[in-house]
């Protein structure tokens, strides 16, 4: 269950600015010691790091979690998770991980391709028909809308890749992204069977194959996991991963056990201040909903992440159980773009990144994307609007996962300033 509607303000209509709330850094932000595992990892320079976000205000709670050649050599918790309540990051707090959980239905696709259940090039329209009536949308020289058919069917690729037309909804500044916001696609109460009623009324921004634009693709694929098995996304998701990974505290709604663990979500504001969004003991997230986003509405711990990410880095295996084939795994974690122009600079261009089944993946990298940003050719994963973030780095072995709990218009900056570091103690061509 996700409430979305907070998260189109922040993302898209404010201006980053660095943030300089009235924190007291004597105060209890700053938690006592790390829990490294391994002296390769320079655990003081990452909690200096981290603790000098909170003192500085940039941020007001984090968690952070490096792990590398079999081990987790870095974990440690700064800040609050609750500043009305004062209630401060501990190692089971739990996040909305809002777009982190793309990457996961991307996996549970990709699970249903091995089994024979659906296959990559099947028209998405196989299973939700009203997909096969969305007509391509563009202006004429007179003013005038043109509808256009599609000139092939969007396909389940084209859906896992968001190069499948879709819009969002959540980022506004022209017609086709109001359509979709006023569509109203992600109301709690609101299940995706019901959501793909909408569809035919909603136009396609270009047609299928022609451009990645991130989009509502993903919630699609959510449905379409439903109707392949039979199954709630939810329950999908339980017995194909969260059950064989042990994930017992990653879900679509915080039960009443967890609520107290539940951290708050704030957005930065223009002036540079935080206010809060979404308070965490009063959330939509604790509240029953019928709307199971495959998108964006998975809540989860650092700790269940890290089984999801070392199933990643393992080819498919964890604990010595297999989920998916190596074949697969490494498939997802391929850019399958290539020429594909991308519509927003997240990707592609000098940002040497293409795009796999759920994630973004590194291509190529500089010496200066590498000393300032972290990047490595090979490393997958992707983030959250509240600024989750995880990556799986296979040629080096290792996994670096971030909690934050707040919207903001540009990523922080300590996003960069953690992965630069993690890469640099991480990198095996350094040691």
């Amino acid at each position: 269950m996700i409430n979305f509607k907070p998260l189109c303000l922040p993302l898209f209509i404010l201006t980053g600015a660095a943030c300089t709330p009235d924190i007291d850094a004597s105060s209890k932000l700053i938690a006592p010691s790390s829990t490294a595992a391994s002296v390769r990892f320079d655990v003081a320079a990452m909690d200096d790091l981290l603790s000098s976000a909170v003192a500085r205000g940039d941020v007001i709670g984090v968690q952070a979690l490096v792990f590398d050649e079999g081990q987790t050599v870095y974990r440690n918790s700064f800040g609050l998770a609750d500043r009305e309540r004062e209630t401060p990051v501990t190692s089971d707090t739990l996040y909305r991980v809002y777009s982190m959980t793309k990457p996961v239905t991307s996996a549970l696709i990709m699970d249903l391709m091995e089994e024979g259940k659906l296959a990559l090039t099947d028209p998405a329209a196989k299973y939700i028909p009203q997909l096969a009536a969305m007509k391509v949308v563009s202006r004429g020289p007179d003013g005038q809308s043109i509808f256009e058919d599609q000139t092939r069917p969007m396909t389940i690729e084209d859906l896992l890749l968001h190069r499948a037309g879709m819009a969002y909804g959540i980022f506004g500044g022209n017609p086709i992204e109001d359509a979709w916001a006023q569509a109203d696609l992600f109301n709690p109460q609101t299940g995706m069977a019901d959501n793909m009623e909408k569809m035919p009324a909603l136009p396609l921004l270009g047609q299928p194959g022609e451009q990645w634009f991130y989009s509502y693709s993903i919630d699609i694929l959510g449905r379409i996991a439903e109707v392949v098995t039979g199954q709630t996304l939810g329950e999908a998701m339980q017995a194909r991963f969260f059950g064989p990974l042990g994930m017992t505290e990653t879900s679509f709604q915080v039960s009443a056990e967890l609520k107290p663990r539940f951290a708050s979500n704030y957005l930065l504001r223009a002036d540079g201040s935080f206010t809060l969004a979404e308070d965490g003991q009063i959330s939509p997230f604790t509240e029953p909903g019928k709307f199971e986003s495959g998108g964006g509405g998975l809540v989860s711990t650092t700790d269940d992440w890290l089984k999801f990410a070392r199933m990643l880095l393992n080819e498919g295996t964890y604990e010595g159980g297999r989920i998916l084939k190596a074949e697969t795994v490494r498939l997802m974690m391929t850019d399958h773009l290539g020429d594909v122009p991308a519509l927003l600079p997240w990707i592609g261009g000098d940002t040497g990144t293409g795009f796999g089944y759920g994630g973004s993946v590194q291509i190529t990298t500089t010496p200066e994307l590498e000393a300032a940003q972290g990047r490595y050719p090979g490393q997958f994963g992707w983030g959250g609007a509240a600024r989750t973030n995880f990556w799986v780095d296979p040629k080096n072995k290792a996994i670096g996962i971030i909690m934050l709990q707040f919207f903001s218009a540009a990523d922080p900056q300590i996003h960069d300033d953690f992965r630069a570091l993690v890469l640099a103690q991480t990198r095996n061509d350094t040691r």
